[in-house]
């Protein structure tokens, strides 16, 4: 049980980080008590999908779960957390850039 609990308090305190990076990067974020956060409005050009498979293919797992201009990420280990982070963060920078 101990055990069990340990991993739950990292989980929550990863997802935790991951909602006030994501609006400290400037995305929307949902509240959320799961152990995924959803985030985004991804606007034109390509939306969601296009972030999706930005994400993607720097070799980072999130999903498109259809509600539009929105993506959902799981909450990893701190180093798979660190890998999405830094793949939004490149995100960002491009969509800043186009204007």
């Amino acid at each position: 049980t101990d055990t069990l609990l340990t991993y739950v308090a990292q989980l929550k305190a990863e997802r935790d980080r991951l909602v006030a990076e994501l609006r400290t990067i400037g995305y929307e974020v949902t509240e959320s008590d799961a152990n995924f956060v959803q985030f985004g409005r991804f606007e034109a050009p390509g939306g969601a999908a296009t972030a999706w498979r930005k994400i993607l293919d720097r070799g980072v797992l999130v999903r498109d779960n259809g509600v539009p201009g929105w993506l959902r990420v799981t909450a990893g280990t701190p180093r798979e957390n660190d890998a999405f982070l830094d793949a939004v963060r490149d995100l960002k920078k491009e969509q800043e850039q186009r204007g």
